[in-house]
């Protein structure tokens, strides 16, 4: 029996990342075995062992032999299993390396790839599950972007990417989270569109290459462009998903008007979003926000310029409960307002002075007389109180 460390932690360390889980392969040893030693078996697809006074994930080296169309259809061998065999069927040799008492084996040239910046499947097995192919991008997003794909990886991309409209909404989400979380986003995209993947996986994505601005607000050419410059320049995670969905009504408005002017229109975005959700299971902060930033990124841009009128101003922040959320909106709209070419923006507020409106607006008490006064003079009350409130605020800068 004997283990070896394989998988990201080698990967990482070879990088000079950190990382903190810690995988191992056993190969030698049965399922029988490694519960007499105290294991406690975890895995349903294949043997997974933890120990609570053992460090990490310990899995019996294995085999796999595809044998349904789901990703969880695999037969898995254990016995007589090598090392190498095990490492055979991982997905690219940058994960295929296992490292021993300060020995690295590294039957396929993992190390080299590492030196070339290169993906590269560790053989034809990279083609039996299609979800590898965002997994590939993701690792480019991670490691960036002088990264580029072997010739087989596009090979076998072209080979299997239709298999991409069958996997689970939730595992395209959980790899598309990961990314979302990298340096630079837009990597992973564009690897996808590059992988000609992009239209299968994020059609309504994809959609954005198809149009492109032709005004001096927008001089980056396709609107898929100014997201993905967007994204890249927007650090608040929440705020980032708001960002990568704000524009995706313009495809429609222009298929339907001829131009983007209703893009931000509530009957569009319902029936963009709807395909969104046909592909994704985002998470319910993320959908909430991505759905109001896509519906008021204009007015939140406004607000920022201070070019609309305040009580418009005082209505728009009051939409918004949550001091958080405020936050990724206003974050999200620096980043819109950057992400592009040629244009500067002379902003009036500064994010703190509109988070600062915010909180005079929410913690001010209007004194209405709900016995009293009618639904109308409520409103009316309220909304006059809010404008001077504005005004107030302006006027003391």
């Amino acid at each position: 029996m004997k283990k070896y460390l394989v998988g990201g932690a080698v990967r990482d360390m070879l990088l000079g990342r950190e990382n903190k889980d810690k995988d191992y392969v056993i190969v030698g040893s049965n399922v029988k075995e490694m519960i007499s030693l105290g294991f406690n078996s975890v895995g349903k697809s294949f043997p997974v062992f933890l120990h609570p006074d053992v460090e990490g994930e310990y899995a019996l080296a294995r085999t796999e032999k595809k044998s349904g169309s789901r990703h969880v259809d695999f037969e898995c061998f254990t016995e007589d299993v090598s090392l190498e065999d095990d490492l055979k069927r991982r997905d690219l040799t940058i994960n295929a390396i296992a490292y021993d008492e300060g020995e690295f084996i590294d039957p396929f040239g993992g190390q080299d790839d590492i030196e070339r910046k290169i993906l590269r499947p560790v053989s034809s097995a990279f083609k039996e599950d299609a979800l590898r192919i965002l997994r590939a991008a993701r690792f480019r997003a991670e490691l960036g972007s002088e990264w580029q794909f072997d010739a087989s990886l596009q090979e076998y991309t072209s080979e299997i990417k239709e298999e991409l409209r069958y996997i689970s909404k939730e595992r395209i989400y959980k790899e598309s989270e990961k990314a979302m979380r990298a340096a630079k986003p837009s990597i992973f995209f564009n690897s996808l569109l590059c992988l000609g993947v992009l239209d299968i996986v994020f059609p309504w994505l994809h959609d954005l290459t198809k149009i492109e601005h032709n005004n001096v607000y927008h001089q980056e050419g396709a609107v898929f462009n100014h997201v993905m410059m967007a994204l890249d320049l927007c650090k608040d995670e929440n705020a980032r998903w708001a960002v990568l969905f704000h524009d995706v009504g313009k495809y429609q408005s222009f298929l339907e008007d001829g131009n983007f002017h209703r893009h931000y229109d509530e009957k569009i975005l319902k029936s963009v979003f709807k395909d969104i959700q046909n592909t994704l299971i985002l998470r319910r902060e993320e959908l909430n926000i991505s759905k109001f930033f896509a519906l008021h990124h204009h007015g939140l841009q406004n607000v920022f310029k201070n070019s609309m009128k305040a009580s418009k101003i005082a209505a728009l922040l009051c939409k918004v409960r949550k001091k958080k959320k405020l936050e990724s909106l206003l974050e999200a709209a620096l980043a819109d307002l950057e992400g592009r070419v040629g244009l500067k923006n002379d902003l009036f507020f500064t994010k703190e002075q509109v988070v600062q409106m915010w909180l005079l607006l929410k913690n001010t008490n209007y004194g209405v007389n709900h016995e009293s006064m009618g639904v109308n003079q409520i409103r009316s009350a309220i909304t006059h109180k809010q404008t001077n409130i504005i005004k107030e605020f302006i006027q003391s800068l």
